[in-house]
């Protein structure tokens, strides 16, 4: 591969391993092993080759990669007559995470329509002559934002998984 490209892929690496690893609040390695595996496509990383390309020990891309292993993040395929694992990400851990985002979102509305409800409440109970004590716009709003994020979000999810019953 041309010097430029593999430049580029390391500073990606580095890059999207930052962001992984304060996104998901995983290991900087265990981010660098996913950003590795992101960019190596449905090719795959060998353990030697995330071993090399990461300069790390052997017993900690070990470790790391159990771990990513355990936690659904990365899975693996073999090919006939080559005793290598070739690690990939694993194509259900979109749709995992997706759904993670859909009930992070749904519990925070939750949240929101039990506050305005509260200051529903308290508006009606306290309130004088139009005086309003607590203003429900913002909360409204909120709801209504996440609400299209959240229709927007399933049609990603449906897209992915439907493109993963046919791979």
């Amino acid at each position: 591969m041309p010097e430029d490209i593999e430049k580029q892929k390391e500073v990606l690496i580095e890059r999207l391993g930052i962001f992984i690893e304060k996104k998901d609040q995983i290991p900087p390695l265990a981010a660098r092993i996913i950003a590795s595996l992101v960019l190596s496509g449905k090719r795959g990383c060998t353990f030697d080759d995330l071993v090399t390309g990461l300069k790390a020990s052997k017993s900690t891309i070990s470790t790391h990669l159990n771990s990513l292993q355990q936690s659904e993040r990365i899975t693996y395929f073999t090919i006939c007559g080559d005793r290598k694992k070739y690690f990939i990400t694993n194509p259900k851990s979109l749709l995992i995470s997706l759904d993670e985002m859909l009930k992070s979102w749904e519990q925070e509305k939750q949240l929101h329509l039990e506050v305005m409800n509260y200051k529903e409440k308290y508006n009606a109970l306290n309130s004088e002559e139009g005086e309003v004590f607590f203003e429900l716009e913002f909360h409204k709003d909120f709801i209504n934002y996440i609400d299209q994020a959240q229709n927007s979000v399933k049609k990603i999810r449906e897209k992915v998984a439907e493109k993963l019953k046919h791979e």
